[in-house]
This record gives C-alpha cells, sequence and structure tokens, in this order.
C-alpha cells in the first residue's frame, strides 16, 4: 500500500490541494502580477514538504509550517 499527499495546510491557514489552483498570490511577477498555477503534487522530503506546481514553480515548506496533511491510499 502507499500513500499520497493530496492537501496542505499550513499554520498560517493557506491551503493546497492537489489538482486545484494554488492560492491567489502564490507566484506573482515582480509587478505584483498575479500567475495562476495549479497543485501537480505534495511530496514529503524529509524535513520538509515539497509543493510541484504547473509552469515549472516549486515551493519548499519547512516541517514547522505545517498544520495539517491529508492522506489518500492506494492498494499495490
Amino acid at each position: 500500500m502507499s500513500s499520497q499527499i493530496t492537501e496542505l495546510q499550513l499554520t498560517d491557514g493557506t491551503t493546497y490541494r492537489r489538482g486545484e489552483h494554488a492560492p491567489h498570490r502564490t507566484i506573482s511577477t515582480a509587478r505584483q502580477a498575479d500567475i495562476p498555477v495549479i497543485v501537480h503534487s505534495i511530496e514529503d522530503a524529509g524535513s520538509r514538504i515539497e509543493v510541484h506546481l504547473s509552469k515549472g514553480y516549486h515551493l519548499q515548506f519547512p516541517a514547522a509550517r505545517l498544520a495539517r496533511l491529508v492522506l489518500q491510499t492506494n492498494s499495490a
């Protein structure tokens, strides 16, 4: 059995869900224009969680910023 992280909630209340648009202002330009991106995957990378977004963007959060993770279990 394997599991995937389907949702990540940070201590500030920001939530990322796999397959959905990332929260407004997750990625923005120098002129403060919002770049809409979709969450492709959320992965456990040891002491941090990595969020892989569309258009080649990636975010990393230290474990101390995590409030909640939701896992989906898949039968192998």
